[in-house]
């Protein structure tokens, strides 16, 4: 490289996991540029993951959900207004770590002088990066693939030691316990559940977490916590009403970084793969269980020695291009209550079986 960056920006829109899943980049890129100016694009509450952190000096949003609301001349505005915003910035280097069209054109027009991202050269959009890199997916995780994004930045590295990177104020911290002061916890232990996700083809049956929850509560005298966003609610109500025993039920009622904090404070999280399975990974405390198809258990695995990964699927069954959801759909509901009953004694030892 002919020049050694001063002012980084990387763009990441895309979904809370996937946000998530950069942050050892992120890491890797502020170790090698220790006193470089590194700021972040990412998308709407996916934004949010990123707050806080040390290795960050700013982090700008695109809010994509709510300007589906608005006109296609607003939209336009409100484009423009952005890039000139990033190019009053000028950045040096763009990293584009999910080379979308969007990010595409907005690392081209921010007239940074060395633009990285996916040589998606086919796709017409890779002739936007004047450093198209190709990257292997098969059989690959996420992560590993972006790392060959920045690997002419930060040079070869040991990738399978790196670790997510969430950091949680002391004030959201303050404000899990004020949700769980609701709770009586006897026994010192706390079992979330992560019912919702992004698709209906990953939620595992209502009626299994259900099934699940009184198991748990009956064996390990644990407290049962439902956990998840706004539209998470009707799922987490249908758990609620199958229970015997009853949960707290926080769905709907946090706000992004307030779940980070309650996951936090959790024993146990054991969820669909979604945004807080892996945000439930990233944190100290919490043992992570994922209940996985076939399709996601490579690229999307869990990243982290405190997490597990239930499933009927086959690593050669792993794949992510034009993904059969039915037929994923099918494996994840291979899966029994007695499947994940009994991977909890390996993750969680001192519980005895």
């Amino acid at each position: 490289m002919s020049r050694t960056p001063q002012r980084l920006l990387i763009i990441a829109i895309r979904a809370i996991g996937d946000v998530v899943l950069i942050t050892p980049i992120i890491r890797q890129l502020r170790q090698t540029y220790p006193d470089a100016y590194l700021a972040a694009v990412a998308d709407g509450p996916s934004a949010h993951i990123l707050l806080h952190s040390p290795l960050l000096d700013h982090v700008f949003v695109i809010d994509r959900r709510a300007k589906r609301l608005q006109s296609k001349a607003l939209k336009f505005f409100e484009w423009i207004k952005f890039i000139l915003a990033i190019r009053r910035e000028k950045f040096d280097t763009i990293i584009d770590l999910y080379s979308g069209p969007r990010s595409a054109f907005l690392a081209w027009f921010s007239r940074a002088p060395d633009r990285y991202g996916e040589d998606v050269r086919s796709r017409i959009r890779g002739f936007l990066y004047n450093h198209p890199i190709p990257i292997t997916r098969s059989q690959r995780h996420l992560i590993e693939q972006k790392f060959d994004l920045v690997q002419p930045l930060v040079g070869k590295i040991d990738v399978l030691q790196s670790q997510l990177d969430l950091y949680i104020s002391e004030e959201e911290t303050q404000q899990a316990h004020l949700l769980l002061s609701e709770i009586d916890v006897t026994s010192g232990r706390i079992i979330g559940l992560v019912p919702g996700a992004g698709s209906p083809w990953r939620m595992w049956p209502s009626t299994r977490f259900a099934e699940l929850a009184d198991k748990l509560q009956k064996k390990y005298h644990a407290t049962i916590i439902l956990v998840g966003g706004e539209h998470d609610r009707v799922v987490c109500q249908e758990i609620r009403e199958q229970m015997t025993v009853h949960p707290l039920d926080l769905s709907g009622r946090t706000s992004l970084r307030e779940l980070m904090a309650v996951l936090g404070e959790m024993d146990l999280v054991i969820s669909n793969v979604t945004g807080p399975m892996h945000i439930a990974s990233a944190l100290t405390k919490p043992k992570v269980i994922g209940l996985y198809g076939a399709a996601d258990t490579v690229q999307y695995a869990p990243w982290s020695n405190r997490a597990m990964m239930v499933t009927k699927g086959k690593p050669e069954d792993a794949y992510w291009h034009q993904v059969d959801y039915e037929r994923d759909y099918h494996c994840l509901l291979e899966l029994t209550v007695s499947d994940v009953l009994d991977v909890i004694p390996l993750l969680m030892k001192d519980w005895g079986n």
